[in-house]
């Protein structure tokens, strides 16, 4: 398995995320942070992560949030691709990794189960 974060793999500029934050379908919440999704027509996921200075204090805590998120983007591929934007909330920085991981194990059902809804209500 590759420990990279490519840039296909990635939101890479402003209108990347303003499409997300526009048209976002699927929302998710959890202690750690929010995850918005928008279903994506091509066939890979892409992430973007925003970790506040206001929300997250020290550098160390933001980076290392982020770092959690990249690798567990990375080992758990969601059920169908999906353009993610996710949010860190105030407080995360002070949450463990097993805590983080936890939530983000969480916000990952929540996704894919939020997808499925979508996509049965769009097939009715």
């Amino acid at each position: 398995m590759s420990h990279k974060f490519p840039k296909s793999a990635r939101l890479l500029n402003a209108h990347d995320y303003s499409q997300v934050f526009n048209n976002c379908s699927i929302r998710a919440g959890s202690t750690a942070g929010t995850v918005l999704a928008l279903p994506a027509s091509d066939n890979r996921s892409r992430l973007g992560i925003i970790v506040a200075k206001k929300n997250v204090r020290l550098a160390t805590d933001r980076n290392r949030i982020k770092r959690l998120v990249r690798e567990y983007f990375r080992n758990h591929p969601l059920s169908d691709s999906m353009s993610l934007i996710f949010m860190a909330k105030r407080g995360a920085g002070a949450l463990s990794n097993a805590d983080v991981l936890g939530d983000l194990d969480r916000l990952w059902r929540k996704l894919n189960h939020k997808h499925a809804q979508l996509r049965l209500e769009d097939d009715q």
